[in-house]
C-alpha cells in the first residue's frame, strides 16, 4: 500500500526496497558485538545462567542479520554501479567484499561455536571463536564507515535522492527565473519556499522562525555555510550567487536578528 506523504498532500510511493538495506543492518550491528561481549563473559565465568541462555540467541541474531544484510546489500549494490562515479566505486567494491568476508568468518565462528558446544556442552570453549569475533566486530565497524561514505557522500541507497533531489531541483528553478530576468528578490522568494529549496519548511513562510532560527533580514553567507555547506546546501549545488539572491529576499522582510548572527 502507498503512504500519505503530509508534506506533498498526496500519495507518494513505497520506498524503495533497497532503502531496507540500513534497517536491516541495524540487527547485526547490534548482535555480533552483543554475541562477542556474552562469548567473553561466558568464558571469564561471570554472568551465570543468564549470559549461558544468552549466548547462542545472539549469535542466532547476528547470523540472521547478516543474511538480512547481505541480502538487502545486493540491491543497494546494482544501485551503486549507476551512482559512483569514477574511482568513488572503489568504497563499493570495499564495502562489498569486506562484507563477504564477515559472512565467511560469521559462518566459520557459528560452525566452530556449535561444535564445541556440541563436544563440551554449555561450559565450552572453542579456540577460533574469540579471534573470529574480533575480526568481525572490526569488519563491523570498517564496513559501516564505508556504507556511511556511501550514503551521505553519494546518495547510494537513496531512492530518488529525497532532499537531495529537491535542493538539486531548487536551484534549478532559481537559476531559471535569474536567466529569464527575474529579480534577486523575485527569484530568492521563489527559492526560499517550500516548493523551491524548502527553506520554510523549517524557517517558516516569512523567515519568523519555526523549528530553525529566524533569518528574517537577512544573513551572512559564512554563517549559512558553516549551517549548511555539508548538509542540504553543498556549496557545488548551491552556490553563492544563488544564496545572494535568497537572501535579497530575507532583507526585506525586516531588520537582521542579532540574537541568531
Amino acid at each position: 500500500m502507498p503512504f500519505l506523504d503530509p508534506a506533498l498532500g498526496m500519495l507518494a510511493a513505497m520506498p524503495h526496497l533497497s532503502e531496507l538495506h540500513g534497517a536491516a543492518t541495524h540487527l547485526a550491528v547490534v548482535a555480533i558485538p552483543l554475541f562477542a561481549i556474552l562469548h567473553f563473559l561466558r568464558r571469564a565465568g561471570r554472568g551465570g545462567a543468564a549470559v549461558v541462555g544468552a549466548e547462542p540467541w545472539a549469535l542466532g541474531a547476528a547470523l540472521v542479520g547478516i543474511a538480512a544484510s547481505g541480502a538487502t546489500g545486493l540491491l543497494v549494490w546494482g544501485e551503486a554501479q549507476t551512482t559512483l562515479r569514477g574511482q568513488h566505486f572503489r568504497v563499493g567494491n570495499a564495502h562489498f567484499w569486506l562484507g563477504i568476508a564477515v559472512a565467511v568468518l560469521a559462518v566459520l565462528a557459528a560452525i566452530d561455536w556449535y561444535l564445541s558446544r556440541r563436544r563440551n556442552g554449555v561450559h565450552h570453549r572453542p579456540v577460533v571463536v574469540p579471534v573470529l569475533a574480533m575480526l568481525i566486530v572490526a569488519g563491523v565497524a570498517v564496513q559501516g564507515y564505508l556504507g556511511g561514505r556511501m550514503t551521505y557522500e553519494h546518495g547510494v541507497g537513496v531512492f530518488d535522492g529525497g532532499q537531495m533531489a529537491q535542493t538539486a531541483i531548487g536551484v534549478s528553478k532559481l537559476d531559471v527565473a535569474l536567466a529569464k530576468g527575474a529579480s534577486q528578490t523575485q527569484a530568492g522568494k521563489l527559492a526560499f519556499s517550500a516548493e523551491g529549496l524548502g527553506c520554510a519548511r523549517c524557517h517558516g513562510n516569512l523567515a519568523e522562525g519555526l523549528r530553525a532560527p529566524r533569518l528574517a533580514g537577512g544573513r551572512d553567507v559564512t554563517d549559512f555555510r558553516r549551517v549548511h555547506q555539508h548538509g542540504l546546501f553543498p556549496k557545488a549545488v548551491v552556490t553563492d550567487k544563488d544564496f545572494a539572491a535568497i537572501n535579497a529576499w530575507l532583507k526585506t522582510l525586516g531588520p537582521p536578528d542579532r540574537r541568531d548572527g
